[in-house]
């Protein structure tokens, strides 16, 4: 009689452990890409939604020919995160203004600012 041997079924405990830890570390970099992702999402929201604002403030701005002033707000809600500065100041030629916009919002601690700017002509 024959007696083969029969080899046990199943992975060793190292396989087992070094397959964890390849895992492991699969995870967290997905997790760190994803995390990346969303947060570069949610700041180029922030980035439109102030250029949107800072434009729109701009047109409002250079519709008609400003007086020279230089004043501030915050724009109304759903965009309360947002508070804009506007300044308009005698440009070289006498019939033209310089109008400068800058819209600013705080993510993370830290103040972002666009600042957008045009002449008026009378």
């Amino acid at each position: 009689m024959h007696r083969t041997k029969t080899l046990p079924k199943g992975f060793t405990l190292l396989e087992v452990l070094v397959s964890l830890a390849i895992l492991s570390a699969t995870l967290i970099l997905a997790y760190r890409v994803t995390a990346g992702a969303i947060a570069a999402g949610e700041r180029a929201e922030a980035w439109t939604t102030a250029t949107l604002l800072g434009e729109e403030k701009l047109r409002e701005a250079t519709d008609t020919f400003p007086e020279i002033q230089e004043t501030n707000g915050v724009f109304p809600d759903p965009y309360d995160g947002f508070t804009w500065t506007l300044a308009v100041r005698q440009a070289l030629h006498p019939d033209a203004r310089e109008v400068h916009v800058s819209v600013m919002w705080e993510r993370d601690g830290i103040v972002e600012t666009f600042t957008f700017s045009g002449l008026s002509v009378r």
